[in-house]
């Protein structure tokens, strides 16, 4: 992990955020169950740096999440872009923050294809090393947890278990996302020896969790359910 100037939620409320640079912001809006997230990185071409993670406490009010994203338009001076998961009631957020002003922000329909691309950018950003993230234990776990599965149709299928969460992983990939310039070559699995449908870095991120011992799945990272090239992730045993 590289030393990495944050800012946190708190900052940027009570004004003592004032920052340049090119940033880009993710925000992926929920109601009830899930909670409303924003992450923001900074580009200093080739490297992203993920800058700040936020999630907002569950069944938060819509206009606090516009509102944060306004309070970052103001100390960020330099945020070029917000992309906004707008599936489902995400439409309404998505305009609703266009009209307060936020004229930056876009909304992303995610459908299978679109997070299928969405998470392949975060992914070789990783791979590439381009990507730094600071040392977050909550984004790590979401990270860790993520599952996916490749469908009948050949589409990668992302989820969580149950009782998880992965607003601030969507969040953060938005944002990446916002920010990419040129996707780089795509190296072939095979070149590389890796589990295709892994998107974390190339350490296992469940080794920060106080307590953790040995694991034995065949990669860091890969849990025992992952599906590769529509077969089970081999397991050591």
């Amino acid at each position: 992990m590289d030393n990495i100037e944050t800012f946190t939620r708190e900052d940027v409320i009570d004004g003592r955020l004032s920052r340049t640079g090119k940033f880009f912001a993710g925000c992926d809006p929920a109601l009830k169950i899930d909670h409303s997230a924003v992450a923001v990185v900074e580009k200093q071409a080739p490297h992203i740096y993920v800058t700040q993670v936020t999630a907002f406490p569950q069944a938060t009010i819509f206009s606090n999440v516009t509102g944060y994203l306004n309070l970052l338009n103001e100390r960020l001076q330099t945020l070029s872009r917000i992309y906004i998961d707008e599936t489902g009631l995400g439409g309404f957020f998505v305009q609703d923050a266009v009209k307060s002003g936020l004229k930056n922000a876009l909304g992303i329909t995610l459908s299978l294809p679109e997070k299928q691309k969405i998470m392949d950018v975060l992914k070789r950003s990783m791979q590439d090393e381009t990507l730094h993230i600071p040392r977050d234990p909550e984004l790590m776990n979401e990270m860790s947890n993520e599952r996916v599965q490749l469908s009948k149709t050949g589409q990668l299928q992302f989820s969580h278990p149950a009782g998880t969460h992965d607003d601030r992983l969507w969040a953060v990939a938005l944002a990446v996302y916002a920010a990419r310039n040129e996707i780089p070559p795509y190296h072939p699995v095979a070149a590389l020896g890796r589990n295709p449908n892994y998107i974390g870095p190339t350490f296992d991120l469940r080794r920060l969790r106080q307590g953790a011992g040995p694991f034995n799945t065949s990669r860091p990272g890969d849990p025992p359910w992952t599906i590769a090239n529509n077969q089970p992730w081999t397991i050591r045993r």
